[in-house]
């Protein structure tokens, strides 16, 4: 009876282990983004105000290219950039935004131009999502553009470095 109770309870333990192990396998690739709350990074519709703010205060502009349908658009912003800007890094830092390509409407460019932010992206070099640039105030790239992402881990450090060296680029003005 004692080995019965054993065996029952070694089962139940192994099942529970695996049910968890399932859950955080579906966690590690995205595959819960359809569960999980919308995100609230702003979206850019006026580059040529965030123009005048990111001059004024001397901070460059992080522009997150995505799209809907992509979850790793999805992660990036809910696990590196909405906690960067609940952090106080924007405004004081980087001036944070999303460009949302598949979106109908128009955005307003750095020139005042109203235009589709599908071509506004495929006109500065966007072919993936996500994608982040950073630019000053009339859009020109700072740095080179962090293309895709998988996981925080390194992602976070090269993009404090993108912000760091931007921001010294615009000081050196």
């Amino acid at each position: 009876m004692l080995r019965l109770s054993r065996a029952i309870l070694l089962i139940v333990g192994l099942m529970l282990f695996s049910t968890i192990a399932v859950a955080e396998s579906d966690s590690a690739d995205g595959n819960e983004m359809a569960t999980s709350p919308a995100t609230t990074l702003p979206v850019a519709q006026d580059l040529q105000a965030l123009g005048r703010t990111s001059h004024k205060s001397a901070v460059p502009i992080l522009l997150m290219f995505a799209s809907e349908s992509c979850n790793y658009c999805k992660r990036l912003e809910r696990d590196v950039l909405e906690p960067l800007r609940k952090s106080g890094v924007d405004p004081g830092q980087v001036i944070v935004r999303k460009v949302m390509l598949e979106s109908a409407g128009t955005i307003r460019d750095f020139n005042g131009k109203k235009r589709g932010a599908e071509s506004y992206g495929r006109e500065h070099g966007v072919d993936v999502v996500p994608t982040v640039a950073l630019v000053d105030e009339k859009g020109v790239e700072l740095v080179p553009k962090l293309v895709g992402y998988q996981d925080s881990g390194f992602y976070e450090a090269y993009l404090d470095e993108a912000i760091r060296t931007s921001r010294a680029l615009l000081h050196k003005r």
